[in-house]
């Protein structure tokens, strides 16, 4: 899968020259139980030429933290695990987590070489049998759309553990050739190929779309716990 992907950007970088973005993304659903009724689909929107160095960073990261660069289940950047302190984050002091958070923070901040684009739907605002998964998965790809330049063109590449990933290729495949169904519709032209997927421990760039959505997520509805209080 991974290769496969590889091969496809390489070939939309030949043809489109620095025109190609990547557009990595994750998704964050709403938990009415808690309060939140936002919906979120997101993520980072990057320059071919920019990732390299990006990644760069994030392995700097891994190798500070877990001395290693590998790319593991056990050195992701899983940032609901990072602020719980779940899985490979269990004991670690709350001050050394705050530290890899302001330092994913600071390479996010990298907005030269970093769009940050998201759609936010209020799952109770909706009407009754609205999905809530697709509505924002099409304002997100509108949006991804409308942030690349006229003559260039966008990659997207999610999150394999996303439930909605079979809806999506389909969903994105109805954008491609009939616009999107919003209010105002967009033919959907500069987001090319399909919608490609891998496992989050296997992109450092999905981690970091991971990252901005927390953060994100947390803008609209605030946590509380130890980590607030500490």
């Amino acid at each position: 899968m991974r290769v496969f992907i590889l091969a496809t950007i390489l070939v939309y970088a030949f043809l489109g020259g620095s025109g190609m973005y990547v557009a990595y993304f994750d998704e964050v659903k709403a938990n009415p139980k808690a309060g939140n009724h936002c919906y979120f689909v997101g993520g980072i929107v990057v320059k071919m030429g920019d990732i390299a160095g990006l990644e760069a960073m994030m392995t700097k990261l891994s190798e500070d933290i877990f001395e290693t660069s590998d790319l593991l289940t056990e050195t992701e950047f899983h940032a609901s695990h990072l602020y719980f302190a779940k899985s490979h984050f269990r004991g670690m002091p709350i001050e050394k987590r705050l530290e890899i958070f302001r330092r994913l923070g600071e390479i996010l901040n990298h907005r030269d070489k970093i769009k940050l684009v998201y759609a936010c739907i209020n799952t109770d605002k909706l009407y009754s049998g609205t999905n809530a998964a697709e509505q924002a998965f099409m304002h997100f790809v509108e949006r991804v759309h409308l942030s690349v330049e006229k003559d260039s063109c966008a990659l997207l590449i999610g999150d394999l553990d996303d439930q909605q990933a079979r809806n999506m290729v389909s969903d994105f495949s109805r954008y491609r050739t009939r616009g999107t169904n919003s209010k105002y519709g967009v033919q959907i032209d500069r987001v090319v190929d399909s919608v490609h997927f891998s496992r989050s421990h296997h992109s450092r760039m999905i981690q970091l779309a991971d990252v901005y959505l927390f953060f994100l997520s947390g803008m609209h509805q605030p946590r509380t716990g130890t980590w607030r209080t500490s």
